[in-house]
């Protein structure tokens, strides 16, 4: 497969020598012609369908879990030290075993969804590309949505170039002697990369995807406006080091500022949807 191909079904990045995808099976060897907009909108919307199963949406509470549990195992052994202090000792070691687990848990939770998140994404604006270019073409106006199908080509080049698929397997970096602390915060790096600047990619698509679509006659709306945090990892660190549990609030940042970008992208297909169904 050429550089950069992804499959057309699901967006996942084929490994070298793969003759079907790995996420769901379609034949990468298959013949490839360009979709109809009907074809593309269709696809886009059984994408768009899909949406519950890549992009979760976590409670901030999930934080507080792994807090909770060695809080509650250190209260209760504490208490039965005075009781059975074998017992007790016993107790509040398996309950920060759990602790430690459940923030493993909380760390793989976010990895996955990020994965999912962007192989469903990589799918869709590939759908969207086709689907703007098609209908221009039924329409006579792919003179017109031509500089903005270009940037929207640009922007899922550098996307798929950029949201490279992490392993689950750092979440137990915590684990490693020495030099796990450094994998952890690398961690906590890519997560917060993606975060910021995958939302404003897919911000700058989606706007090219409204004006495209209102130069072939389609009344697509704008993504919603949105004021950019960009969330210095080097300033994270550096107060995390100096303030540890203003490791709570990081990662408060890191759930919330995913949902938002989720409920944001959904408001948009949702807004595509309704066009794209209104012009068939």
């Amino acid at each position: 497969m050429p550089d950069g191909y992804a499959c057309p079904r699901c967006g996942t990045v084929p490994m070298p020598g793969e003759r079907f995808c790995s996420r769901c099976g379609y034949d990468l060897a298959a013949p490839r012609r360009a979709p109809t907009a009907e074809e593309s909108r269709r696809r886009a919307v059984e994408l768009s369908m899909g949406r519950n199963v890549s992009d979760e949406i976590m409670s901030p509470l999930w934080i507080l879990v792994p807090l909770l549990a060695i809080v509650a195992a250190i209260t209760v052994g504490i208490v039965l030290v005075f009781i059975d202090p074998s017992f007790g000792g016993f107790v509040a070691v398996v309950g920060s075993i759990a602790a430690v687990a459940l923030f493993i848990y909380l760390n793989y939770k976010l990895i996955d969804r990020m994965n999912k998140h962007m192989a469903r994404e990589a799918a869709l604006r590939r759908a969207l590309i086709e689907h703007v270019w098609a209908r221009g073409q039924e329409r006579g106006t792919a003179a017109a949505v031509q500089p903005y199908v270009s940037a929207m080509e640009s922007i899922d080049q550098g996307a798929r170039i950029t949201d490279v698929p992490r392993s689950t397997l750092w979440s137990l970096a915590i684990l490693i002697p020495i030099v796990g602390i450094v994998l952890y915060f690398y961690m906590l790096y890519f997560l917060s990369k993606f975060a910021f600047e995958h939302d404003d990619r897919w911000h700058a698509f989606a706007y090219n995807v409204h004006l495209a679509s209102a130069a072939n006659g389609d009344n697509v709306p704008p993504p919603i406006p949105r004021f950019p945090q960009d969330r210095s990892f080097l300033l994270y660190l550096v107060i995390t080091i100096i303030f540890s549990p203003f490791l709570i609030y990081w990662y408060l940042k890191l759930i919330e500022d995913t949902n938002t970008h989720f409920r944001e992208q959904w408001a948009f297909e949702d807004g595509f949807r309704a066009a794209a169904e209104g012009t068939r």
